[in-house]
């Protein structure tokens, strides 16, 4: 017997292999999701991505996390620029490189990496309103200067970025004790986030530098939540779903007492 799919079957399908030949993946919706990065010792979660060189319309080039843990203040090599270290939860140290608490590092080492970027792709949207989203983000090194890093969004696979609800964050440059370690968590509302909501092709939202920024500096991410809620039929909707269904019984019931008839 032939096999058929759906015609959104197939859309989700060519978008996931796209997105994965892109070196990105994707993840569907959830009514609620958490992601505390403390498995990167085996890699990036499901959905995430590291870039180099990334544009106002495009991620740019696949970047391979380093899962070595690496101290707060570690410098750059061209294998570290995305790593994983210590997270929002630690007492903070220059040298500390371990703990169970982990976070997304990004320390920049020249201007391809530099002009990067961290991502996070739904597969599609559609039926969905997101309606709270928040993350942490912090400044792992204790010198350097200061440096802001943006929130923005793509819908689709291609087509330019835009900053999504003014989200931002300006590294310490020299952070001074006691408060070496200032953690900003970002919060964004059902309000701020509805140009996320339900979209038929894939959705990013991506951490990146400002277009103005030219200096290095280092950022970390972490406890990226949000929730989300599905689309409820409209009663109008629901009543033709119904009947349908009685149709349906209906007809099976005729078909029933026609063979009964015939034998």
């Amino acid at each position: 017997m032939a096999l058929t799919r759906s015609p959104r079957l197939l859309t989700l399908l060519s978008i996931s292999l796209a997105l994965t030949a892109a070196g990105q993946s994707a993840v569907p919706v959830a009514s609620s999701y958490t992601e505390t990065f403390d498995t990167l010792g085996a890699g990036l979660p499901a959905g995430w991505g590291v870039w180099t060189d990334s544009t106002a319309t495009g991620n740019g080039t696949a970047f391979a996390l380093s899962t070595a843990t690496v101290a707060n203040n570690a410098g750059a090599t061209a294998t570290s620029f995305f790593r994983n270290l210590p997270g929002a939860s630690q007492v903070w140290t220059s040298t500390l490189s371990t703990g169970s608490d982990r976070a997304l590092g990004w320390r920049a080492g020249n201007a391809a990496s530099r002009d990067g970027a961290i991502t996070f792709t739904w597969a599609d949207t559609a039926g969905w309103s997101f309606s709270a989203l928040s993350f942490d983000l912090f400044t792992p090194n204790d010198t350097g200067t200061a440096a802001t890093f943006n929130l923005e969004y793509q819908l689709g696979a291609a087509g330019s970025f835009s900053l999504l609800s003014g989200a931002s964050y300006t590294t310490r440059a020299t952070p001074t004790a006691p408060a070496l370690l200032e953690v900003t968590t970002v919060h964004l509302t059902a309000a701020e986030l509805r140009p996320l909501n339900d979209q038929a092709g894939p959705v990013t939202l991506r951490l990146t530098t400002a277009a103005t920024v030219t200096t290095l500096e280092t950022v970390a991410l972490d406890n990226f939540s949000y929730t989300a809620t599905a689309a409820i039929p409209e009663p109008g909707s629901c009543a033709l779903l119904g009947g349908a269904g009685a149709l349906g019984l209906a007809l099976v019931g005729r078909r029933r007492q026609v063979v009964r008839l015939s034998t």
